[in-house]
């Protein structure tokens, strides 16, 4: 297991999009046969309140926590091909610390990290060494505007990088509904399915010198102690190469009554 692998998973391998032109875009939701289409531009009644609804409901599946804890399997496969899989155990507390260990095979932690407001701290315990950066590191090797909120949407489920105030266009086929929400940063093209729930996420670089694109996919809901949680997520990220990313929770809590974020630095670790 190499250091950029757990960099990969630190930024989920940073939701990078697509450089599809806005022509691309708004044909991507142009009228089909099944399809509904309002573009927002124009001051109607309902179309407005047909979105609102739409983002009302969204909102009602907000996941809130005050701790977090899961253990997830990784698989992930590159240019190079399918790569070894990995266990990453999770645990938050909300607006202060991601905790993650990382096991390969036979469960041996590879990586430990501990990412809070400011910082990315990083133990590789297969070199011994000991790393800490600033928080734009993430941002640094992934190109995207990370910072902690986004992280913590993005491990429970929460849509990131959508601005509902920012809504261009609403789509319905048959019982879904899409909403493209655009900004300076990405444009972000949002599904959610009859029981209003994310099924699925889109993002685009607004910059069109970029060649990038990602789709998320959320599945497998699972229905625990009120709270709609999707247990697989797909990511597929393009750019000059491909990257996909599969995330199988294995088990989740929200809100556990007690938990630790053991993060001690042995001393025969050497500072990186």
């Amino acid at each position: 297991m190499k250091q950029n692998r757990i960099l990969y998973f630190i930024a989920l391998v940073a939701l990078l999009a697509s450089c599809r032109s806005q022509k691309k875009i708004q044909k991507a939701i142009a009228p089909k046969d099944s399809a509904t289409v309002v573009i927002i531009n124009e001051p109607k009644i309902d179309t407005v309140a047909l979105v609102k609804s739409a983002i009302d409901k969204m909102n009602s599946y907000h996941i809130n926590f005050k701790t977090f804890s899961a253990k997830v399997k990784v698989d992930y496969e590159n240019n190079k091909g399918r790569q070894p899989d990995f266990t990453a155990n999770i645990r938050m507390k909300k607006d202060e610390v991601i905790w993650l260990s990382l096991t390969a095979a036979f469960g041996i932690e590879g990586f430990r990290v501990m990412i809070t407001k400011d910082s990315v701290h990083i133990l590789d315990k297969l070199s011994n060494t000991y790393t800490i950066r600033p928080l734009s590191y993430l941002q640094e090797i992934s190109s995207i505007p990370f910072d902690f909120n986004t992280l913590q949407d993005l491990i429970i489920g929460n849509p990131v990088f959508f601005n509902a105030d920012s809504i261009s266009a609403y789509r319905k086929i048959d019982n879904t509904v899409s909403l493209l929400s655009i900004t300076n940063i990405f444009k972000h093209l949002l599904t959610l399915s009859s029981d209003d729930i994310i099924t699925h996420s889109k993002l685009d670089d607004s910059d069109p010198t970029r060649n990038r694109t990602c789709d998320l996919t959320y599945e497998e809901y699972e229905m625990k102690n009120g709270v709609n949680f999707s247990n697989y997520r797909n990511i597929v990220i393009s750019e000059k190469s491909k990257l996909e990313i599969q995330l199988k929770f294995k088990q989740f809590e929200i809100n556990p009554l007690e938990q630790t974020y053991p993060f001690n630095v042995p001393k025969k670790f050497t500072r990186k």
